[in-house]
């Protein structure tokens, strides 16, 4: 209790502080919120919520929350983890999946929301109830900066199974991700349809991308029950047991021999990609036969144990454990996340495009827009833009989107003069940068601020603190945090932030003061 009250009281303050530093409230350009009522079914009635949350097959991110078994997620969590962790060091990336995937992962979302439920799940179950959930208050402080009229009802649950639809006069869900939990919910579109849209393995179909090839595999091991008592009586069923005396051990040996022989007859440069991944999780970029043999060790030591054990007759026709093998796009010219909503009708509703930053594993650490660009880059986008959204719409999905293009200069004398795009990934979701593409009005529109930045950071204090220390670029609407966690013990935080500036030059001093006292990280 005495805890209950200390929070609220601290709540209260840091509400009462940032309103007695006339700090100003933000208006987007759009809400999914509005999106969603343009680009539902015609005829369509009833309340849509938002799911926005993370999931791992790798650990249960919470006591009450299981991980997912059926449809299987490779992030960089489950694609690095060793089988033989200890359970200590399971408990930290149980901790760190929790926070990341529960908590950071949605507040992006729920700021871009505007006036609709957004359902989030509990990275504490243990110690919070919904009154007194800390990553709902997050949110809500994170949400407090948008005018009354564009902020969110959030809800926060300690499972899926205890939402609330009917209390909370729900009739439908559009999730981010696929849980396997939500089976037998009302949703917008279908678990497996959704599932196949965000494979890998679905995106070099349709669209101009890098020559492709898919390494499958072509069966299952028998059950854990079936095979022998090692695998019978194991407590885990992550992996198949290395003292497996029945056939399940030597069926894994043999499968991950095959795709390791397969991925030996590749060209360099390639691109290894799994089937489903997020926030640049399971993308590998090889150049040379060493690098091959350390990609090799990494797969048939951590990753492939792990998911060609949990292929099995619920989830086989997804194929979760293709790998695809691509051609490396060369001399990219612009790396681009175009960010759009399809309607139900395959229209497309254009809503930003920025330049991505990745790290040498070539996972998403940010993000640079420029607003006086964006009529021109809609412009150069929108032929791309509609071929998506008029597949997306062929399988019934609507919905957010972000295709990320690799841009190269021309390559044929017939182009005059345009330069190529090739869709490398295709996120049938909220992108990682749609806040920054809302806010045009805001920085560019309203305070001559025409470029800006988003980025992930750990920072060693509150955001009480942070805001304070920043507080003139925060009044002067610069700076807008779109999601933040507090160690309530530690009081330091993860945040995600964007900032911006009246030049590219001023901005890049801009994000060079905040990284001053931050370490970058990938959310």
């Amino acid at each position: 209790m005495k805890e209950s009250i200390n929070n609220l009281l601290l709540s209260v303050r840091s509400l009462f502080w940032l309103k007695t530093q006339d700090m100003p409230q933000i208006t987007l350009d759009t809400t999914l919120a509005e999106l969603y009522k343009q680009g539902r079914p015609s005829g369509s009635k009833g309340q849509l919520a938002l799911l926005s949350c993370g999931v791992s097959s790798e650990v249960d991110p919470t006591t009450k929350l299981t991980r997912n078994t059926k449809y299987l997620y490779q992030d960089s969590t489950f694609n690095t983890t060793p089988v033989d962790v200890s359970s200590t060091k399971r408990q930290e990336i149980q901790r760190s999946v929790a926070v990341k995937h529960l908590s950071l992962l949605t507040q992006p979302d729920a700021f871009a929301a505007g006036n609709m439920p957004v359902v989030s799940l509990d990275p504490d179950p243990d110690s919070s109830d919904e009154a007194t959930c800390h990553s709902k208050k997050e949110a809500e402080k994170t949400v407090s900066s948008l005018v009354t009229a564009q902020r969110p009802t959030l809800l926060c649950f300690a499972n899926l199974d205890q939402i609330s639809m009917e209390a909370n006069k729900i009739d439908t869900l559009a999730t981010k991700l696929v849980p396997d939990g939500l089976e037998g919910f009302p949703l917008t579109v279908d678990l497996d349809t959704l599932y196949f849209l965000n494979s890998k393995a679905a995106l070099s179909r349709p669209f101009k991308y890098p020559k492709t090839t898919l390494i499958e595999l072509e069966d299952y091991s028998a059950t854990p029950e079936s095979c022998c008592s090692i695998c019978s009586t194991s407590p885990s069923r992550l992996f198949i047991p290395p003292e497996c005396t029945g056939t399940r051990g030597p069926w894994l040996k043999d499968r991950i021999g095959r795709m390791m022989s397969q991925l030996s007859s590749q060209r360099y440069p390639f691109v290894l990609k799994n089937q489903q991944s997020f926030g640049g999780g399971g993308t590998f970029v090889v150049n040379s036969e060493e690098e091959l043999l350390e990609l090799q060790h990494s797969l048939s030591t951590r990753m492939l144990p792990k998911l060609l054990s949990q292929v099995n007759p619920s989830n086989a026709h997804l194929k979760p454990a293709t790998l695809t093998v691509s051609e490396l796009v060369v001399d990219p010219i612009g790396n681009w996340c175009l960010m759009f909503f399809v309607t139900r009708t395959g229209d497309c509703i254009y809503l930003a495009a920025a330049q991505q930053i990745v790290d040498s594993a070539k996972a998403w650490m940010g993000s640079t827009i420029c607003y006086t660009a964006q009529d021109s880059l809609k412009e150069r986008f929108t032929p791309i833009m509609q071929q998506i959204g008029a597949w997306l719409a062929g399988y019934g999905y609507y919905g957010p989107c972000g295709a990320d293009i690799l841009e190269t200069a021309p390559q044929h004398s017939d182009s005059c003069g345009a330069p190529d795009l090739n869709i490398v990934d295709l996120n049938v979701r909220t992108a990682s940068s749609l806040a920054s593409g809302l806010l045009k009005g805001h920085f560019s529109e309203r305070r001559g601020l025409h470029e800006a930045s988003t980025f992930g950071f750990a920072v060693r204090m509150t955001r009480d603190a942070f805001i304070r220390h920043f507080e003139s670029r925060f009044r002067e609407g610069r700076m807008v945090i779109i999601s933040w966690h507090e160690d309530r013990a530690s009081g330091d935080s993860l945040g995600k932030l964007v900032v911006a500036a009246e030049t590219r030059a001023a901005l890049a001093e801009e994000v060079a003061k905040v990284k001053e006292i931050t370490c970058e990280i990938l959310i």
